[in-house]
């Protein structure tokens, strides 16, 4: 990641691989949060991202893979033909 404080809705978009449609449905949703810095408030929205917001995000959506399973052993007694 980059050392800016602020990530626009498209640096997000591109650093997280989705539209950046995706960004502004996780940030309306609150799964992410952004700072709305237009000028008008009511007006079009123009998000920003601060990077311990993304980072936190990240965090939440990031899944460890469990330990693989151990198969049991077929018992060695038991002759196969194919």
């Amino acid at each position: 990641m980059t050392d800016r404080a602020f990530h626009s809705v498209r640096e997000v978009a591109e650093l997280l691989g989705i539209r950046q449609h995706g960004v502004t449905a996780l940030i309306r949703s609150g799964e992410l949060r952004g700072v709305d810095v237009s000028l008008q408030p009511g007006g079009r929205p123009r998000w920003r991202i601060m990077q311990e917001d993304l980072e936190a995000f990240i965090a939440r959506r990031t899944h460890q893979a469990a330990a693989p399973r151990r198969r049991r052993r077929k018992p060695t007694n038991v002759k196969q033909y194919f």
